[in-house]
């Protein structure tokens, strides 16, 4: 079952016929005048509230799409830190067997003085 509304501007333009007994027009007028004014606020205040969840909704998007990058991102620095600290360690190890052909080299080399000296 849909749910009716009304209107602040409906009220407004409502002709509610008068008999005998009722109630005195110049109260319901008063009574209705202030409904008007609160429905008119309310309906203002929803357009409004409506427009900052628009507002929002656009954040938020600008926000995830951010948030896609920056994942995305890091993702690609993440593979380029691996990337160099794979490289590293081999350069590392480079190194290490760089010293040790050292030590080699000058072990070699005693070992062939000690040949000659005898």
């Amino acid at each position: 079952m849909k749910k009716q509304i009304i209107l602040a501007d409906e009220i407004l333009h409502e002709k509610i016929p008068s008999e005998f007994p009722g109630y005195k027009v110049e109260s319901v007028d008063n009574l209705l005048d202030k409904i008007i004014v609160q429905m008119k606020f309310y309906e203002e205040e929803l357009v409004r509230l409506n427009k900052v969840i628009e507002e929002k909704n656009s954040d938020i998007a600008v926000l995830e799409q951010k948030s896609s990058d920056y994942h995305a991102m890091f993702i690609n620095k993440s593979a380029e830190i691996d990337k160099l600290t794979k490289e590293r360690f081999s350069n590392s190890d480079f190194v290490k067997q760089s010293k040790q052909i050292d030590t080699l080299e000058k072990t070699m080399k005693q070992i062939l003085e000690k040949l000659e000296n005898k």
